[in-house]
Protein backbone atom coordinates (compact mmCIF):
# COMPACT_ATOMS: atom_id res chain seq x y z
CA UNK A 1 0.00 0.00 0.00
CA UNK A 2 3.21 2.21 0.78
CA UNK A 3 4.15 1.66 -2.65
CA UNK A 4 0.97 1.93 -4.54
CA UNK A 5 0.67 5.93 -2.61
CA UNK A 6 4.41 6.56 -3.30
CA UNK A 7 4.19 5.81 -7.32
CA UNK A 8 1.08 7.72 -7.08
CA UNK A 9 2.51 11.14 -5.78
CA UNK A 10 5.89 10.60 -7.79
CA UNK A 11 3.53 10.48 -10.52
CA UNK A 12 1.28 13.49 -9.90
CA UNK A 13 4.34 15.62 -9.01
CA UNK A 14 5.86 14.28 -11.95
CA UNK A 15 3.26 15.39 -14.11
CA UNK A 16 2.17 18.20 -12.67
CA UNK A 17 5.53 19.80 -12.89
CA UNK A 18 5.62 18.63 -16.57
CA UNK A 19 2.33 20.76 -17.12
CA UNK A 20 0.37 17.61 -18.12
CA UNK A 21 -2.49 17.99 -15.39
CA UNK A 22 -5.03 15.77 -17.41
CA UNK A 23 -2.16 12.53 -17.35
CA UNK A 24 -2.18 13.18 -13.71
CA UNK A 25 -5.97 12.90 -13.14
CA UNK A 26 -5.95 9.92 -15.28
CA UNK A 27 -2.82 7.87 -13.33
CA UNK A 28 -4.68 8.95 -10.19
CA UNK A 29 -7.80 8.19 -11.27
CA UNK A 30 -6.53 4.30 -12.63
CA UNK A 31 -4.13 3.64 -9.75
CA UNK A 32 -6.33 4.40 -6.52
CA UNK A 33 -9.39 2.54 -8.82
CA UNK A 34 -7.03 -0.53 -9.08
CA UNK A 35 -6.00 -0.30 -5.51
CA UNK A 36 -9.49 0.43 -4.05
CA UNK A 37 -10.37 -2.70 -5.99
CA UNK A 38 -7.59 -4.53 -4.43
CA UNK A 39 -8.71 -3.23 -0.76
CA UNK A 40 -11.88 -4.75 -1.00
CA UNK A 41 -10.91 -8.10 -2.67
CA UNK A 42 -8.49 -8.45 0.19
CA UNK A 43 -11.67 -7.51 2.50
CA UNK A 44 -13.54 -9.89 1.17
CA UNK A 45 -10.71 -12.37 1.54
CA UNK A 46 -9.87 -11.62 4.83
CA UNK A 47 -13.05 -12.67 6.40
CA UNK A 48 -14.17 -15.05 4.18
CA UNK A 49 -16.75 -13.50 2.91
CA UNK A 50 -17.77 -15.41 0.00
CA UNK A 51 -17.92 -18.72 1.77
CA UNK A 52 -20.59 -16.69 4.52
CA UNK A 53 -22.19 -15.73 1.63
CA UNK A 54 -22.78 -18.94 0.11
CA UNK A 55 -23.75 -20.53 3.36
CA UNK A 56 -26.75 -17.95 3.27
CA UNK A 57 -27.65 -19.27 -0.58
CA UNK A 58 -27.06 -22.63 -0.25
CA UNK A 59 -30.40 -23.71 1.75
CA UNK A 60 -31.98 -21.85 -1.46
CA UNK A 61 -30.30 -23.99 -4.15
CA UNK A 62 -31.07 -27.04 -2.54
CA UNK A 63 -34.94 -26.27 -2.47
CA UNK A 64 -34.64 -25.80 -6.36
CA UNK A 65 -32.76 -28.55 -6.74
CA UNK A 66 -35.29 -31.05 -4.42
CA UNK A 67 -38.04 -30.01 -6.94
CA UNK A 68 -36.76 -30.88 -9.96
CA UNK A 69 -38.36 -34.20 -11.34
CA UNK A 70 -35.62 -36.62 -11.77
CA UNK A 71 -36.09 -39.14 -14.97
CA UNK A 72 -34.84 -42.75 -13.38
CA UNK A 73 -33.28 -44.75 -15.27
CA UNK A 74 -32.21 -48.07 -14.02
Amino acid sequence: MIIGTTLIVLCWTLFINLGLYLWACITLTVVGGIMIFFGLLFFVYLFNLDMKALAAIQPLFYKIYDKRKREKRI
